[in-house]
Parts: structure tokens; sequence; C-alpha cells
């Protein structure tokens, strides 16, 4: 027989102890309920608020629409490539629209299979150069929208304007302005449908040139008065820095801003827009996002979801920004 120690014996102890304890609380109904247990798995997302709204609004029979605003690249604020990319005055050839990634350029070739050009027009002909409006059709309704009640295919509106680049500050404004006040507008297509556009829908974006690093951060903003959750995104160089702190409220909500020098592709629209047509919670969509961004600038996915983007889901994000 081989002898054991004191202390070995009392871990025994308290061992089988424990053990009979846990069987016990199990066998005698102590265990909690499965409800609980699933709540305990899924975990309040920062987007539930968001996709609530969107869901009342599926429900309705209305689309979800994404208002993107892009100023156009300009040799004269940065070099962008060659003298057709940086003419901030013709979209059809500019690095920010119809040329490389552009928005135009990619929802029109890359796109193609799951987005249909419903509108375009030539804008106001002064700050706004051009208006598209592509439409992508949701089919297959995931797990999330069928728990948030959303029983039938919906569509997905992505509205894009393009500033001429001298009035990048109009396109930065709109951003803000519609994010902090839900100003908004309509605006109808040629089958007669009407959208809600700006504010009004439910993800507001801009891409180009960080017109804020040329002020300094310096800049009229408005307070949140907004009724109702949306989404934004900033597709700019350090976007975060300048404006993460003055956006950040209960009622919006940062899906993707960038904290170093980045090149502001559509491809990073279209996986935000993918992760949304799923209802994926905010990691996801970030995620997606940054697949996309990794995949097309020829970047390491890692690199991007920890360094080069970021997120409100984030903890780093909540304590810097520190608004909600």
């Amino acid at each position: 027989m081989v002898s054991k120690s004191p202390k070995a014996l009392i871990w025994i102890l308290a061992g089988a102890l424990w053990g009979l304890g846990w069987g016990l609380g199990w066998g005698l109904g102590w265990a909690p309920p499965a409800e609980a247990r699933r709540a305990r798995k899924v975990s309040a997302d920062p987007l539930d608020p968001l996709y609530k709204h969107i869901a009342k609004d599926l429900k309705a029979g209305k689309p979800l629409v994404i208002t993107v605003h892009v100023a156009l690249c300009s040799n004269r604020q940065i070099w962008c490539g060659s003298r057709k990319l940086g003419d901030g005055d013709k979209p059809r050839t500019n690095l920010y629209w119809g040329g490389a990634a552009g928005f135009t350029a990619w929802f029109r070739w890359n796109g193609r299979k799951r987005y249909k050009r419903v509108f375009g027009d030539q804008g106001d002909g002064k700050i706004v150069m051009e208006r598209v409006v592509y439409r992508r059709r949701v089919k297959w309704l995931s797990k999330r929208w069928k728990r948030l009640g959303v029983k039938k295919p919906f569509d997905i509106y992505l509205v894009g304007y393009a500033y001429r680049a001298r009035y990048i500050g109009k396109a930065v404004e709109a951003l803000i302005r519609q994010t902090a006040t839900g100003a908004g507008s309509t605006l109808k297509l040629k089958s007669g449908k009407v959208l809600s556009i700006g504010g009004r829908g439910h993800l507001v974006g801009y891409a180009g040139h960080n017109y804020l690093m040329d002020t300094g951060g310096k800049w009229n903003w408005p307070k949140i008065t907004r009724k109702n959750p949306v989404g934004y995104f900033m597709l700019a160089c350090r976007s975060a820095q300048y404006v993460a702190r003055k956006l950040t409220h209960k009622r919006t909500h940062a899906v993707v801003l960038t904290t170093v020098l980045m090149y502001p592709g559509a491809y990073t629209i279209d996986g935000i827009i993918g992760a949304l047509s799923y209802a994926q919670r905010q990691r996801q969509v970030f995620r997606r996002a940054a697949a996309y961004y990794a995949k097309y600038s020829k970047v390491r996915a890692r690199t991007v979801r920890c360094c080069m983007f970021t997120h409100e889901g984030q903890s780093k994000f909540r304590k810097k920004y520190p608004g909600k």
C-alpha cells in the first residue's frame, strides 16, 4: 500500500466534494435553464439596435438603403497615381470613382453578378458630378433576419455621390451631418420607387481623402440629434482619430473606421454590404470588410484587423472614444 501525504489527501477530498456538489446540483435541477445558457452564448451586439430598426423597415416593405459620399481624388491634394486618376473634375477616370477600384469601377465590373445599376444622372453638375444607384437582391434570409421577423426577400440599395474634388469639404460635411442629425432626402428611381437616402437611410459612408487632416481636425461639429440608429463608416486615412470621438453615440454605430494611411477602394464597401445582407454581428462585419481590403490591397488580413481598421465593438475603441 502506497502512503499519501496529508496535503495530497486534502486535494483528493476537495476534488471528491466538488464533484459530488456539481452532480447533486444538476440532479436536483439547479442547472441554469436552457434559455439562460443560450443567452450567455449570444451576448448583446453593438449593431442590435441598428438591425432592429432595419428589420422594422424591411417588414414594412421598405429596402435597406446605404448612401456613400465619394470625394474625387485630386493631384492638387495628394498624388493619385497619374494625370487621369487625379483629375478631380472627371469622375469617369478618377481613382476613387470610375478608375482603378473606384466606386463605379468596382460595382460595374467586380460586382456585376450581385449588383444591378438602376439609376444614374449628372447630379447638380457643380458640386455633385454624378449620382448612381445599385440594387442588390437578398433572396436567402439568414437565421438572424428570421429571428428579427423578416420573412421575405428584400433589396439593398447602394446610393453613390461623386463630389468634384474642390468640394471635398461638402462630401465630409454630408457624412457628418447626416450621421449626427439624420438629415437626408428622397430619390425617385425610374421604376417609380422612392428611396429615403442619406441620414434617413440605414448606413452612411464616405470614401476619399481625409479632408479633416487638412483642417487639423477643426470643424463645426453638429450635436447628435437623430432619433433612429444609423451605421456609418469613413474610408479615409486615419479617420478614427478625427471622427470617432465626435460621432460616438448610442444611436450612431461605427462599422469601420481607419487608423493608418489607406486606399478607399470600393471593395471594402462591398465587404460591408455582404455582411449586412446576412445581418452579421459587428465583429463579423468588421472581419469581412477587412478581408476584402486585405485581398485586393495585397495586405495580410490579420494586419488589417489589428492595426489598420477599427470599429465600435473593440474594447480599445470604447476606451479611447467613450461616448456611449
